[in-house]
C-alpha cells in the first residue's frame, strides 16, 4: 500500500432493535485526575514551546514576514520529480503519460525536473527497462544549490554529509563515469546504508563502480584527504525548522540553544571541509535552516576565524533572494525551500596561529 492510500475498514452492522448500544455509543472512561494534570503539563509545554519559537523567528524575521513565512512552512513541502539521465526515455514518458499535461519542465536548473502545476503528488519511482530507476522526488532548491557549484564532468568531488542522497544523485548527473569521482561520506551506518542503495539503484553498476565511493567518517574530523578534491559539498545538520513544525514531538525539543549548538557543529564540518578542497577550489555550504546564526554567521566566522583562508562569491540565481554571504530559498516566496547555500573559494594554504575548534570559546554564538 503507498502512503497515499487511506485503509478502508468494513463498517459494522448495529442500530438494530434489541442490539446493544454501538461501542461508538459507549461513553469513553473519565480521565483520572493525575492524568488530566500530565496532559495540561504537556498542552502548557508545548504552548510555551512555540511562544518561544515564534519569538525567536519573528526576531530574526520581523513582525510583518514572519506570519507569513511560517504560514508557508507549516504547509506541505512542494516537490519536483528530478530525471535519472540513465533512465530509458520511453519508459518514463509511458509511466507518466497520464499526467504529462499537469507537467512544468523547471527551468532555474539544467538537470531536467518537472513539477506539478496543481500540486498533485507524483507515482511513485520505480526501476525501468534497464533496471535503474527513472526519477529521484526532491525539493527543487536543492538542485539550484548543486547548480551553484558548477560541477564538471571530469572533477573530483566530495559530498561530506551526503545522506539521505538527492544532492548526491544530482552531483552524479553531472560527471563523467571515466574522468569524474564522487566520494560520498556518512557517519551513520543506517543512513550509509541507505545511501548506498539509493546510489545502486539510480547508477547502472558499471558506472556506480567508477564514479562512486562512500565512506562513514565524521564529518567534523574529515582531516585524511588534504588538498583532494576539486569541489566540497556540504549539506549540513540543521535545525530544519519546517520539519519541526510538522513534528510535535521534535518542536517539543527546539530551543535557541539548539540553534546555538547546531552552529558550532556546522562551522566545525565546514572547517574540515574547506581542509579538504584543493586551493582555488570550491565548497558550497548549505543547511534547509532559516536561522542566520546556522547560515551566514557560520561563513562569517569561517571567514574571519578560519586556519584557512577564503573568500565568498557572489552568487546571482533566478530563484531565491540574496542574502550577506549567500541565497536563500523561502517558500512564502518561491514556493521551494527552505534552503540557504553561499559558495567560497579556497584562495590559500593554513594560516599559523588562527583558533582551532577545540580552543573555541564554548560561549561564542558563532
Amino acid at each position: 500500500m503507498s502512503d497515499s492510500e487511506i485503509p478502508q475498514t468494513e463498517k459494522k452492522k448495529g442500530g438494530q432493535r434489541g442490539n446493544k448500544k454501538n461501542n461508538s455509543d459507549k461513553k469513553k472512561p473519565a480521565l483520572s485526575k493525575k492524568k488530566e494534570k500530565a496532559l495540561q503539563r504537556e498542552a502548557e509545554r508545548r504552548n510555551a514551546v512555540m511562544a518561544a519559537f515564534n519569538k525567536y523567528y519573528e526576531e530574526e524575521w520581523g513582525p510583518e514576514r514572519w506570519p507569513v513565512l511560517l504560514e508557508a512552512l507549516k504547509k506541505p513541502v512542494r516537490h519536483c520529480m528530478m530525471m535519472n539521465k540513465y533512465a530509458n526515455v520511453q519508459d518514463v514518458k509511458t509511466k507518466l503519460k497520464d499526467i504529462l499535461p499537469d507537467l512544468t519542465m523547471l527551468d532555474f536548473v539544467s538537470i531536467p525536473c518537472y513539477a506539478s502545476k496543481t500540486m498533485s503528488r507524483f507515482p511513485q519511482p520505480g526501476k525501468d527497462s534497464n533496471n535503474v530507476t527513472d526519477y529521484y522526488i526532491l525539493d527543487a532548491a536543492s538542485v539550484l544549490a548543486t547548480e551553484a557549484l558548477d560541477i564538471q564532468p571530469d572533477e573530483q568531488v566530495l559530498d561530506i554529509c551526503a545522506a539521505p542522497g538527492g544532492k548526491t544523485l544530482s552531483v552524479l548527473q553531472r560527471l563523467d563515469k571515466k574522468y569524474g569521482r564522487l566520494t560520498s561520506n556518512e557517519i551513520a551506518s543506517d543512513r550509509r546504508r541507505r545511501l548506498r542503495q539509493v546510489i545502486e539503484s539510480y547508477l547502472p553498476p558499471d558506472v556506480a563502480q567508477e564514479v562512486s565511493t562512500v565512506v562513514g567518517k565524521d564529518g567534523t574530523r574529515y582531516y585524511g584527504e588534504p588538498e583532494q578534491y576539486d569541489k566540497v559539498l556540504l549539506d549540513a545538520p540543521c535545525s530544519s525548522e519546517r520539519h519541526l513544525l510538522h513534528d510535535e514531538k521534535e518542536l517539543e525539543l527546539w530551543s535557541p540553544k539548539r540553534t546555538q549548538v547546531n552552529a558550532k557543529r556546522q562551522l566545525s564540518i565546514l572547517k574540515a571541509a574547506v581542509h579538504s578542497v584543493r586551493v582555488g577550489g570550491l565548497v558550497l555550504y548549505a543547511t534547509c535552516s532559516i536561522s542566520s546564526l546556522e547560515n551566514d554567521k557560520v561563513v562569517e566566522r569561517m571567514i574571519n576565524k578560519g586556519k584557512i583562508p577564503i573568500e565568498p562569491l557572489k552568487l546571482k540565481l533566478p530563484v531565491g533572494e540574496k542574502t550577506k554571504y549567500g541565497w536563500l530559498c523561502l517558500p512564502d516566496k518561491t514556493t521551494w525551500g527552505p534552503l540557504y547555500f553561499a559558495l567560497v573559494r579556497r584562495t590559500g594554504v593554513s594560516k599559523e596561529g588562527e583558533l582551532d575548534d577545540d580552543e573555541d570559546s564554548e560561549d561564542d554564538d558563532v
